[in-house]
């Protein structure tokens, strides 16, 4: 087993110092350098906000998402644009390369070499983080094609849901293609890691007016449940519609919020994509850690104990984050049929609909320790041109009185985080 050193920032390294095809494996190592990896990495690969630290966790860790797996090709001395068309990822398949502390280095097995012919090329296509049931996409949700498909290799990708929501896997992709062994380079090839997602978070305020009595002891309001609307989701629980208040809620007819797709030819294809019939529960992304309170007055589909995101008047000029500290949804984006993220064209009107159902809540002076509640819902559409490969979007909430409408949007890349990973 081979090892290899870090360093850096929005991108993984891979240092290869040796590389062959099958007809070449056994060729001596004291003459063919041997391929070691060395990776320099910022990118998030998980629903929170790690930087490094994410990929440099175990890969075999039934809790962990780190490492990453390569798809290499021999294509001898031709070019990649040349070969792809009849060249499988004979040389590498979803090879794992995983950090190991106690070295303090990259390593994976068995060791490759490069190629006895100085002319011969090697491609490389890498993703993060790495799964290992690459037939299920057990783990990750990554689906990783076989080891005879030929071209560009492909990866079925499904979002996690229900509890597992919050274990949600930022993919990112990247590729090295016609690289060879130089005195010069000494073997080393760098890939930069860049995101296939879209991230989303949201912000809740309350909005204009006077609302000194809710302080967050005597009077408050709960965001307790938080939903994407499905396309067909029925007048009941069961069917899959989340509304506790109204069993006619409309579906989603034209959604095109995607639960599963295909990145292929380094973009995304919807030819069998899944987009959910019920509607999608965000519930578990929910930073529900104020505690609960009691109802005095429970409504029909209510439960007496109820859960959710405090605001209060203090959100007016401070909004409060729906979600835990760095963590973010990371959604399949829309409209992204081209390499260059920049020409997607994201959702059209009403494409993703998010609905949300809130409590204004207020001590009971005849109850000891129990809430009197006033319940509300409302559905609010991303906006036109939004969910693009590569942006991340940050919604402001506002609650006036029973509707709730997006006050602000804020729209960026991803930047570069400088945080600097160990170095051998």
């Amino acid at each position: 087993m081979r090892t290899i050193n870090v360093t850096t920032v929005l991108l993984v390294a891979l240092q290869i110092m040796g590389c062959s095809q099958n007809e070449v494996t056994e060729v001596s190592p004291d003459i063919h350098p041997q391929m070691t990896f060395g990776v320099y990495t910022g990118t998030s690969t998980r629903g929170v906000d790690t930087d490094n630290t994410s990929i440099l966790e175990s890969p075999d860790a039934s809790d962990k998402y780190g490492g990453f797996g390569i798809m290499g090709y021999f294509t001898g001395s031709q070019k990649w644009e040349d070969a792809k068309a009849t060249t499988a990822p004979g040389f590498m398949h979803n090879q794992k390369v995983a950090w190991n502390s106690s070295e303090n280095a990259w390593t994976y097995s068995p060791t490759k070499y490069w190629p006895n012919n100085k002319n011969d090329k090697i491609s490389f296509f890498a993703y993060a983080p790495y799964e290992s049931a690459w037939q299920s996409g057990t783990k990750a949700g990554v689906i990783v094609c076989d080891a005879t498909t030929k071209g560009i290799p492909y990866i079925t990708f499904t979002l996690k849901e229900g509890d597992d929501l919050p274990k949600m896997v930022d993919l990112v992709v990247a590729d090295k293609t016609d690289q060879q062994y130089t005195d010069a380079n000494g073997g080393k090839v760098s890939f930069q890691f860049n995101h296939t997602l879209a991230r989303v978070s949201f912000k809740a305020k309350l909005g204009d007016g006077e609302f000194t009595g809710m302080d967050g002891n005597e009077s408050f309001v709960y965001i307790t449940e938080m939903w994407i609307v499905g396309r067909n989701h029925g007048t009941t629980a069961a069917d899959g519609n989340m509304s506790l208040l109204n069993a006619s809620a409309p579906s989603n007819s034209n959604s095109r919020f995607y639960t599963t797709a295909t990145w292929k030819e380094l973009h995304w294809n919807y030819d069998n994509a899944v987009i959910p019939e019920k509607d999608f529960s965000l519930k578990a992304m929910l930073k529900t850690i104020d505690g609960s309170i009691t109802e005095s007055n429970p409504t029909d589909g209510h439960d007496k104990t109820i859960s959710g995101v405090k605001i209060t008047e203090a959100s007016q000029t401070n909004p409060v984050s729906l979600f835990p500290d760095k963590q973010h949804l990371y959604l399949i984006p829309i409209g992204d049929t081209n390499v260059n993220p920049d020409s997607g064209s994201g959702c059209a009107d009403g494409d993703i609909q998010i609905g949300f159902h809130y409590d204004i809540v207020s001590k009971d002076k005849t109850n000891s320790n129990q809430y009197i509640a006033s319940h509300a819902e409302s559905v609010i559409k991303l906006p036109v041109g939004h969910l693009k490969r590569q942006k991340t979007y940050q919604y402001t909430l506002t609650i006036n009185l029973h509707a709730i409408t997006i006050n602000e949007v804020k729209v960026d890349t991803w930047g570069t985080e400088v945080t600097e990973s160990p170095v051998e």
